[in-house]
């Protein structure tokens, strides 16, 4: 995984984790955050990590699609049948 989206992904789980802690300082409570909580947390933290932070992670390495490979979707939508199935 690019550093990109572990950072972002470490970044957003620490501001979830230090809203939580001083929601319960603000409510004067002891913190104690369980298993359940830190999972909660950091699938909330995921959601965060934008669409362009992973697009480009996988464009670093090297797992974008190019112009050429689109085209040649693009001629595969326009063949009958019969051609589709003779190249495939």
């Amino acid at each position: 995984m690019d550093q990109g989206v572990i950072r972002s992904l470490k970044c957003h789980y620490r501001k979830q984790l230090v809203l939580r802690i001083l929601e319960c300082y603000g409510r004067n409570k002891d913190c104690n955050i369980s298993l359940l909580d830190a999972v909660v947390l950091l699938e909330k933290s995921w959601r965060l990590v934008t669409e362009s932070t992973i697009r480009n992670c996988f464009g670093h390495v090297g797992l974008t699609k190019t112009q050429q490979t689109e085209d040649d979707d693009e001629e595969d939508d326009n063949l009958p049948l019969s051609k589709w199935q003779e190249k495939h």
